[in-house]
C-alpha cells in the first residue's frame, strides 16, 4: 500500500514538474514554465487544435504596468502565430511587483495547420508596455493528432501499474517496456 502511495506521488510531483526550456533573452527571473500534459522529457507533445493552459513563475526585478504576449510555434522553417488568451494583466494584478513571485497562467490555441509528428520549438515572448521583452522562453515540441494524444496517456498509465507491481519479474518489465517502445514509435509514424 505505501509503495502504491509513494509511486502515485511520483507521478503527481512528475506532472506538475517545470518543463525543460531554453531562457531566450528574459529581463525577469524566470522560474518555471508548466504546460499542461508536459513534464521533464523532451519533447513536449502538442496536439494539433487543443487549447492548453501554460503557467510561468517569475521573480521581477522591475515594474512593468502592462504586459503583452507573442507566441510563435516553429517547425520545418514555419513560424505559426498562435493565439493565447487571456493576456497577463488581465490575471495578474499590474503593475506586477517587485517584491513577490509572480504566475499567470494563458491558454494556448494550438494552429490545426500545422505539420504532424514534427518537431520544432515553441517560442513564447512577453513584453512590457515600452516593448521590452520581459520574458522569452523556448521549449522543444513535436505535434501529435487526438488519437495520438489518447494513446499515449493510456500508455503512460499502464507503464505505471506495470513498474508499480513488486511481483512482476524484471524480464516481464523489462520486455514490456521494450514492446511499449516498439507501439509507442508505430503511434509517431505518418
Amino acid at each position: 500500500m505505501f509503495f502504491t502511495f509513494l509511486v502515485f506521488h511520483f507521478v503527481i510531483v512528475a506532472a506538475r514538474a517545470s518543463v525543460v526550456f531554453e531562457d531566450c533573452g528574459s529581463a525577469y527571473d524566470l522560474q518555471t514554465v508548466n504546460i499542461q500534459g508536459c513534464g521533464m522529457r523532451m519533447p513536449c507533445f502538442v496536439t494539433l487544435g487543443d487549447r492548453i493552459p501554460v503557467n510561468v513563475r517569475f521573480h521581477a526585478d522591475f515594474v512593468s504596468r502592462q504586459l503583452d504576449q507573442d507566441v510563435i510555434i516553429q517547425i520545418n522553417f514555419v513560424h505559426a502565430r498562435t493565439p493565447v488568451t487571456p493576456e497577463p494583466c488581465e490575471t495578474v494584478m499590474c503593475p506586477v511587483r517587485t517584491d513577490a513571485e509572480t504566475s499567470f497562467t494563458s491558454v494556448m490555441s494550438v494552429p490545426t495547420n500545422m505539420a504532424l509528428n514534427q518537431r520544432g520549438y515553441l517560442q513564447w515572448r512577453v513584453y512590457n508596455e515600452v516593448g521590452q521583452r520581459v520574458l522569452c522562453y523556448q521549449v522543444m515540441v513535436q505535434t501529435q493528432n487526438f488519437v495520438q494524444k489518447f494513446l499515449r496517456h493510456h500508455l503512460a498509465v499502464l507503464e505505471a501499474k506495470i513498474e508499480a507491481l513488486p511481483f512482476l519479474r524484471p524480464s516481464f518489465k523489462t520486455n514490456f517496456f521494450n514492446s511499449t517502445l516498439l507501439l509507442s514509435k508505430l503511434i509517431t509514424k505518418k
